[in-house]
């Protein structure tokens, strides 16, 4: 009956790096190295996902309601900023000045 090696999860990692600089095949590599293949790719994607796993974090999605109101004018509207000042024409989307001041306020 055969042995079979018992691999620790840096020695899997040492193997597909060897792998993948010996420049053969998954298959040939595995035949050259006595590896069963099925174990090889089983063994790779488990530890992907183990190394990929911890790395997502859940992120909390906030709302925020914005309202605006327009307001028929003629000309320009300023807004100011300290020394900085943007001039929008008065029928510019009210979204879009809100977006902009919300960025601004960040």
């Amino acid at each position: 009956m055969q042995q079979y090696q018992r691999r620790e999860v840096q020695d899997w990692l040492n193997l597909f790096e060897e792998q993948k600089q010996s420049g053969l095949t998954a298959v040939a590599f595995c035949r050259q190295q006595q590896i069963n293949v099925q174990t090889y790719y089983t063994r790779r994607r488990d530890i992907r996902l183990q190394r990929t796993s911890s790395k997502f974090v859940q992120v909390k999605h906030a709302v925020t309601k914005v309202e605006s109101y327009t307001e028929k004018m003629d000309g320009d509207l300023f807004l100011t900023l300290g020394n900085a000042q943007l001039s929008v024409p008065t029928n510019i989307n009210p979204h879009w000045v809100a977006t902009v001041m919300k960025a601004l306020g960040e």
